[in-house]
């Protein structure tokens, strides 16, 4: 259970001091423009890691991070490309943000592991074991069979512990999720998902996997997405109060020691009608728009866009968590993982 401050905090002096680490923003390139930098200024962000790809092969993932290394650079520095935590403290003191490369597949490794050599050299911090299909490592989450690492895949993991890249299991089947757990020398994330207890989807992540997760010294962020919350969030859209639920769950399933920042959310505009049908479309097992394709559902209440960070830490605070249990959730869990994966000093 949360254990309650003695005194009332103020969520806005907590969220503004605290390093705000969000595990996943999935905004794309084409919307990188003045108005998403102005709300990730107004999420009081310190860190992120960015899906830079999602599913895409070597050439294009590489034109993608380049792409994105370019505006960076255009942005005098309110947003620069990081490389480690000591990035991470330098945004904090400096009010800038500290920007990882992330992909959500191991798709652009292929089956060549110098490929994964190479992104690293290009700042690839964080990446996707699978993302929902079946790729040369093992099975997505939305492969019924299941099945578990490939050869390749151990190899993959094993490189990846080498080199220094966050493995993330967001988008990866049962099987292949536990065994990386298991084989890995590191602990890996789940950095954005939600929870079978709550919604039964082979997108979100049974309590065995989070207790094994949490074993090894892994850690696990929420995605901000109402049909992964509430098993009713594709037809009516929850309260942000259902991500607190959420929370509260993983903190008596596994400790406050295990919870992240993961939410997901890319800039707004993204959306449109045609974009989710095309979703639902290839990856039908992912709770993520109703039949109805209504967008507005998409988020709970409150969380649907890159500026909406600090409701995480009122809800949490309005949930009796102490200063140091909401610090850990924001980013110093996050921060500790990495320093282990990473090597280097937290």
């Amino acid at each position: 259970m949360p254990r309650s401050s003695p005194v009332p905090l103020d969520p806005a002096t907590l969220h503004r001091d605290s390093v705000v680490f969000n595990a996943l923003d999935c905004t794309p390139l084409a919307w990188a423009d003045e108005t998403y930098l102005g709300k990730l200024a107004a999420s009081g962000v310190t860190a992120l890691n960015h899906a830079v790809s999602i599913s895409q092969d070597y050439d294009a993932a590489a034109a993608a991070l380049v792409g994105w290394q370019r505006r960076l650079a255009e942005t005098d520095g309110r947003v620069f490309q990081a490389f480690g935590l000591q990035d991470v403290a330098r945004a904090k003191a400096e009010g800038s943000v500290a920007w990882f490369a992330g992909f959500e597949d191991s798709k652009p490794v292929g089956d060549d592991l110098w490929r994964l050599a190479a992104f690293h050299q290009m700042g690839l911090r964080f990446m996707g074991l699978t993302y929902q299909n079946r790729n040369y490592a093992g099975d997505g989450s939305g492969e019924t069979a299941n099945g578990g690492l490939s050869r390749f895949g151990r190899s993959l993991v094993k490189e990846c512990n080498a080199l220094g890249v966050a493995l993330d299991l967001s988008h990866t089947g049962e099987r292949s999720t536990l065994e990386t757990i298991e084989l890995s020398d590191k602990p890996v994330l789940v950095t954005h998902a939600g929870l079978t207890h709550f919604v039964d989807s082979p997108r979100n992540k049974s309590d065995v996997v989070v207790r094994e997760l949490a074993a090894r010294g892994g850690v696990f962020g929420l995605a901000s997405k109402s049909g992964f919350l509430d098993k009713d969030g594709l037809t009516r859209r929850p309260s942000a109060q259902v991500f607190a639920d959420n929370i509260d769950y993983l903190v008596e399933l596994v400790g406050i020691d295990h919870v992240i920042v993961g939410t997901d959310v890319g800039d707004e505009r993204k959306y449109s009608r045609e974009g989710m049908a095309r979703v639902r479309r290839l990856y039908p097992e992912i709770p993520i728009v109703g039949e109805d394709l209504d967008l507005d559902r998409i988020h709970p209440e409150g969380m649907g866009t890159p500026a909406d960070l600090p409701v995480i830490t009122e809800l949490l605070v309005g949930r009796g968590y102490s200063a140091e249990d909401v610090v850990k959730v924001l980013g110093g869990n996050l921060q500790r993982v990495l320093a282990d994966i990473w090597d280097t000093a937290a």
